[in-house]
Formats: C-alpha cells, sequence, structure tokens
C-alpha cells in the first residue's frame, strides 16, 4: 500500500517534530513529503509537490489556516485536510469545516487519535477530538430547533438521504454505508452528492455541521 504523502503546516517546529514522532514509524504507512510554518509556503510547497493530506494549524503569520485551507481546496480539491489546533472554539471549528476540513483536532491529541483521524479523513470520512464534538454540542442549546428551519423544509431530504447522513455522522466510510444500507458505491456517492446540493455544504464534514446545527437525529 502507498503510503500517505502529508505536509505539516505549523509555526512551531516542536510541534511539527511531535506529529513526525507519531507517524515516522517503519509500517511505511505515511510519508512527511514536507513542512511549512504558515499557510503561504504551505502553499508554494504544493505548487512543485504532490501531497494527499496537509495538517493545519490556524493561528499562524503570513496566511493563517483558514485562509490557506480555501485556497488548498479551491487549487487542489482532491487534497484532504486536518485542522491541528489547541482553538476549540465553535467559531473557529465553522469556518475550517466550511473551509474545507474533514478534521479537527486538537494538539493535545495522542500518537493512536492523530492516526485514527488521518485513517478516517483519508477514507472520506470526518474526524472531530472528543472535546470538539463537545464544544459543538454544547452550542445546540442556541439554535433553533430542525421544525423551525426554512431551510430543511424548502428542500426536504428523503428517508434514504436521512439514513446515509446519519452513517455520514457516525463516521461510517463509504463502503461502509453501502454495506449497511445494501445498496452500491456508486448510489452512496449519488446520495452524498444530493445531500451537498440540498444542505449547500461543501463537503461531508459541512454535512456533519449541518445535521448538529438542525439536530436532525436525536444521539448526536
Amino acid at each position: 500500500m502507498e503510503s500517505i504523502k502529508i505536509l505539516l503546516v505549523d509555526d512551531h517546529k516542536v510541534i511539527r517534530d511531535g506529529i513526525k514522532f507519531y507517524l515516522e514509524d517503519n509500517t511505511g504507512a505515511y510519508k512527511i513529503v514536507g513542512e511549512a510554518s504558515n499557510g503561504k509556503k504551505a502553499l508554494d510547497f504544493l505548487k512543485e509537490n504532490e501531497v494527499d493530506l496537509i495538517l493545519l494549524d490556524i493561528n499562524m503569520d503570513e496566511m493563517d489556516g483558514i485562509d490557506c485551507a480555501k485556497e488548498v481546496k479551491s487549487k487542489y480539491p482532491d487534497i484532504k485536510i486536518i485542522a491541528l489546533t489547541m482553538l476549540n472554539e465553535n467559531h473557529h471549528i465553522k469556518k475550517m469545516v466550511n473551509a474545507g476540513a474533514s478534521g479537527y483536532v486538537l494538539k493535545n491529541c495522542d500518537e493512536e487519535e492523530i492516526k485514527k483521524a488521518i485513517k478516517t479523513v483519508m477514507e472520506d470520512g470526518t474526524y472531530y477530538s472528543p472535546q470538539v464534538t463537545e464544544t459543538i454540542m454544547s452550542s445546540l442549546g442556541k439554535k433553533k430547533t430542525k421544525s423551525s428551519s426554512p431551510y430543511i423544509n424548502e428542500f426536504p431530504l428523503t428517508d434514504r438521504e436521512k439514513e446515509v447522513l446519519e452513517l455520514i455522522v457516525k463516521e461510517y466510510s463509504n463502503q461502509e454505508i453501502a454495506d449497511k444500507l445494501f445498496i452500491s458505491l456508486r448510489t452512496v456517492d449519488a446520495h452524498k452528492r444530493n445531500l451537498l446540493e440540498k444542505t449547500g455544504a461543501k463537503n461531508t464534514a459541512g454535512l456533519v455541521m449541518f445535521a448538529i446545527n438542525n439536530q436532525l437525529f436525536d444521539d448526536i
């Protein structure tokens, strides 16, 4: 299996070194292909190098992680992005998700969590640190209930689309969704495209935020 090519973007070398220590093992599953201390340097690196995944800090000089993520997803839509940050406020989470991040991990994570996040995101899933999920959940009390959402009423989801969305929220991969619902991968892709169009989300992480913010499921 080919190594996942990773770009580390953080303005603190000690953080980059720590992540490299976690990922540069003898399995060959990960390959750190580059490092950058801000978003601008990351974009310069991408002009001449192939990358599968970016681990991206938010607060950086010259260009922060949010602006960098927007540029990356605009120019290189296939590159996956995981925010790796100390910031756990709801508005930062939303901004990174809206910018195109598929994962949001706090810097106090351990080796097991960072590897789980990478695996989930590379399989087209979404991953949030437990503390991040708690922050999102705590904001629900400030949201309108789902019955008062004109957007959902205007663009109703089918029962099957709701089933697919619920499994996306539960971090199922496309293949796992197909197996669970006894449908093909192509059908799963079609449902996800419809969900993106109806919700206005840009990616699967955006779908998760949509479901949470609109309280579509009782168990989230």
